[in-house]
C-alpha cells in the first residue's frame, strides 16, 4: 500500500505547482454555457467554456440519495498497472463452490481440495488452504452468516442473497483479498446484529467485514444495513469498479470503513449514517475518486472521544492521508452539529469532476460545522465545486490554498472561502458569497493572477476579499470584484485596479464601461449593499484611461457566472460617476475610487470609506 500512497502524493505534488439576508439565489443562472463534469473554466477574455447549461440554487440545493444505475464504460488495465490485481478479470477459479441459504438452513454444493465447509443451520464457515476457489451465495435467512479463512485470495459472487445474522457479521472474511461480484440484475442484502457474539483473536467489526481487501464489481444491486457496528470494512483497503452500485445504511457506526484507502473507479454509492461522531466513508489511508456516482449523507451529532480527549463530529467523507478527485461526482452532506461534508488530514487535490458539499449543523461542543475542510494544502486544478455552510466556512485550508481552474462557488455564513497561510488564484471561475463575514480570507497572502473572482462580504468590517493584516493583496490577472464593508489595500499588482464606494439594489447590475462606451462587465449584486466598497480590477483596464460605473436594471450575455457577465449588453443605466485605474490602490477615500483618479458626477453611490483598509 505504501507504493500506492505515495504514487498519489508525488500526482498531488505535481498539481499543485500547476495549477439584507432574503436568499437571493431563485433566479440565478449558474455555470450557463460554462459547466460539464470535466470544465476547467476559461480564462477571463477568452469566454467561458463550453458545456452542459446547468441552472442550481447555491443557496438552497440539497443532497440525497439517488440509487439509479449508471451507464458506464471501463477499460481493463494492463499488467503494468498499480491495480492490476484489484480485477477479477485476473482471477481463473479451479473450482466453484455453492451456498444457497434457506431460512434456517444452508445447502452446500461443490468441492475443493483442501476446502473444509461446515455449518450450524444457516451459519456457514469456510477453512481453505487452496488457490483460486470461488463461491457464490444466494438464499435468503434471518439467522446465518458466511464466514471464511483463506490465506489465498477468492471470488465471492452475489447471486440474489439476504442474509441477517443476530449476533454479528453478515459476511465475515478472515482471509486475504475477495473479489466480491455483485451479478448482474440480483438484489442482495446483508445485515448485522444489534449485538456481537465475538471471537478470541478474531475482528469482527461491520456487517461485511474482510481481513482483506474488498474488490467489487458487477452490475446487481447490493445492499448493507448494519445496526450493530460499521456497514463495510475492510483492513486493508476498498476498490469499487464501474457499474456496481452500493447502498449502505449504518445506525451504529461508520458507512464504508478502511485502513489503508478506498479507491472508486466508478459505480454509484450511496451511504447514510446516523449514529454520533459516524462517518460516511472512514478511512485511516488516501481517498481517490476517478468516476462515478457517491452520495454520502449524516445526521448524527458530536460526541465525546476518551482516547483522544476531545469532542468529535460527523463526516460524510474523512481521510487521514490524501484526497484526490479526478472525476465522477461526489455529494456529500451533514446536518447535525459539528458535522462537515469532507474532512481530510493532509491535502484535498481537486483535478475534475463535479463536488456538492453541505453542512447544515450549527457548532457542537467545539466542533464547527463545515462543508469542506483539510488540514493540508487544498488544490483546485479542474471540476466544479459548490459547498454551503450554515454555521461556519464552506470552504476552508488550514494550510494553502490553490485555485487554477474549474468553478468554485461558495455560500457561507462565516467565510465562504478561508485559508490559514496564503491563498492564490490562477485561473478558474471563483465565486463567494458570505451572509455574516468575508467572502475570500486568506491568514497569509492573497494572489490573483487570472480568473474570474467575485468576493461578496457583509457590512463593515467584513470584506469581499481579505488578506491578512500585515500581508499582501495582489492583482496580476483575471477579471475581480469584491464588494463588502471595507477592503484591502493592494501592493506589489501587476495589473490595474481601483476601489470606490457604492450603493446598489439587489438584483441591480454593476457595469463598467469604457471611454468608448463598451461595457468590459455587468455583475448581478446578490444583496442590497450601501455605502460599500467596490474593488474592481480588469486585464483591460490601461492607463490614462477614464471608465465609467453605472447601475442597469437588466444584462445579458453568453458568458454568465453567478450574475457576472463579460462584455455585457445592458439597459436601464444609470451613471454612478467615473474612475481611473492604478496597480496600487492605497490612501483615504471620500465618495470616491483610489489610485490614479477620483470618483466624481453621477447619481451617487458615494460615501466615506467604510470599514478597515
Amino acid at each position: 500500500m505504501k507504493k500506492i500512497v505515495y504514487m498519489l502524493m508525488a500526482v498531488a505534488a505535481v498539481v499543485s505547482i500547476s495549477c439584507s439576508s432574503d436568499d437571493p439565489w431563485s433566479d440565478y443562472e449558474e455555470w450557463a454555457n460554462g459547466q460539464g463534469n470535466n470544465m476547467e473554466g476559461g480564462s477571463i477574455g477568452g469566454g467561458a467554456s463550453t458545456g452542459t447549461a446547468l441552472t442550481s440554487e447555491l443557496g438552497t440545493f440539497d443532497i440525497s440519495i439517488n440509487t439509479d444505475p449508471l451507464s458506464e464504460t471501463e477499460t481493463i488495465p494492463g499488467s503494468n498497472d498499480t491495480y492490476y490485481e484489484d480485477y477479477v478479470e485476473t482471477f481463473s477459479p479451479v473450482a466453484t463452490i455453492k451456498i444457497a441459504f434457506s431460512g434456517s438452513d444452508a445447502s452446500v454444493s461443490g468441492s475443493a481440495d483442501g476446502v473444509t465447509v461446515s455449518k450450524s443451520g444457516a451459519h456457514v464457515t469456510v477453512k481453505s488452504e487452496a488457490k483460486n476457489i470461488a463461491y457464490e451465495l444466494s438464499g435468503t435467512t434471518t439467522d446465518g452468516s458466511f464466514k471464511i479463512y483463506s490465506d489465498k485470495k477468492f471470488k465471492l459472487t452475489l447471486n440474489g442473497v439476504n442474509i441477517t445474522n443476530p449476533s454479528g457479521a453478515a459476511i465475515n472474511n478472515q482471509g486475504k483479498r475477495a473479489y466480491v461480484v455483485v451479478s448482474d440484475g440480483t438484489e442482495n442484502t446483508l445485515t448485522d446484529g444489534t449485538s456481537y457474539t465475538m471471537v478470541d483473536g478474531e475482528d469482527q467489526k461491520a456487517a461485511f467485514f474482510s481481513e482483506g481487501k474488498l474488490d467489487f464489481s458487477g452490475a446487481g444491486r447490493l445492499s448493507v444495513y448494519a445496526k450493530g457496528k460499521n456497514g463495510i470494512v475492510s483492513d486493508d483497503y476498498v476498490y469499487i469498479r464501474p457499474n456496481t452500485n452500493i447502498y449502505v445504511n449504518s445506525t451504529a457506526s461508520n458507512g464504508i470503513k478502511t485502513n489503508d484507502g478506498v479507491i472508486i473507479k466508478g459505480g454509484v454509492v450511496n451511504v447514510e449514517v446516523s449514529a454520533a461522531a459516524s462517518k460516511g466513508i472512514k478511512t485511516d489511508g488516501f481517498v481517490q475518486i476517478d468516476g462515478g456516482r457517491i452520495t454520502l449523507i449524516t445526521t448524527g451529532g458530536t460526541e465525546y472521544d476518551s482516547d483522544d480527549k476531545e469532542y468529535k463530529g460527523c463526516a460524510a467523507l474523512k481521510a487521514d492521508s490524501i484526497i484526490v478527485i479526478n472525476n465522477g461526482e461526489l455529494l456529500v452532506k451533514s446536518t447535525g452539529g459539528g458535522g462537515k461534508g469532507i474532512s481530510g488530514d493532509q491535502t484535498f487535490t481537486v483535478n475534475g469532476g463535479s463536488i456538492k458539499a453541505i453542512a447544515s449543523g450549527s457548532n457542537s461542543n467545539s466542533v464547527s460545522a463545515k462543508a469542506i475542510k483539510t488540514d493540508g494544502d487544498i488544490t483546485i486544478a479542474g471540476g466544479s465545486i459548490m459547498a454551503r455552510a450554515a454555521a461556519h466556512e464552506a470552504m476552508e485550508s488550514k494550510g494553502k490554498m490553490t485555485i487554477s481552474a474549474g468553478t468554485v462557488a461558495a455560500y457561507s455564513s462565516d467565510d465562504a472561502i478561508n485559508s490559514a497561510k496564503d491563498m492564490v488564484i490562477n485561473g478558474g471561475y471563483v465565486f463567494c458569497y458570505s451572509t455574516g463575514n468575508d467572502g475570500f480570507d486568506s491568514n497569509g497572502n492573497l494572489t490573483i493572477n487570472g480568473g474570474v473572482v467575485i468576493g461578496c462580504g457583509t457590512s463593515s468590517p467584513e470584506e469581499g476579499i481579505d488578506a491578512a493584516e500585515g500581508k499582501t493583496l495582489s492583482f496580476n490577472g483575471g477579471t475581480i470584484i469584491g464588494i463588502g464593508g471595507g477592503a484591502e489595500a493592494t501592493s506589489g499588482s501587476q495589473q490595474k485596479a481601483t476601489l470606490t464606494g457604492v450603493t446598489v439594489s439587489s438584483g441591480a447590475y454593476l457595469t463598467v464601461q469604457d471611454a468608448s462606451g463598451n461595457n468590459i462587465f455587468a455583475f448581478k449584486s446578490p444583496r442590497t449593499y450601501s455605502n460599500a466598497t467596490l474593488q474592481v480590477s480588469s486585464p483591460k483596464f490601461t492607463s490614462g484611461t477614464t471608465y465609467t460605473l453605472s447601475t442597469a436594471t437588466s444584462a445579458s450575455g453568453n458568458d454568465e457566472f453567478y450574475g457576472f457577465i463579460s462584455g455585457a449588453t445592458v439597459s436601464g443605466e444609470s451613471k454612478l460617476g467615473t474612475f481611473t485605474t492604478s496597480t496600487t490602490t492605497s490612501g483615504g477615500m471620500g465618495g470616491g475610487a483610489m489610485g490614479g483618479g477620483g470618483f466624481s458626477g453621477g447619481n451617487g453611490g458615494g460615501g466615506g470609506m467604510p470599514g478597515r483598509w
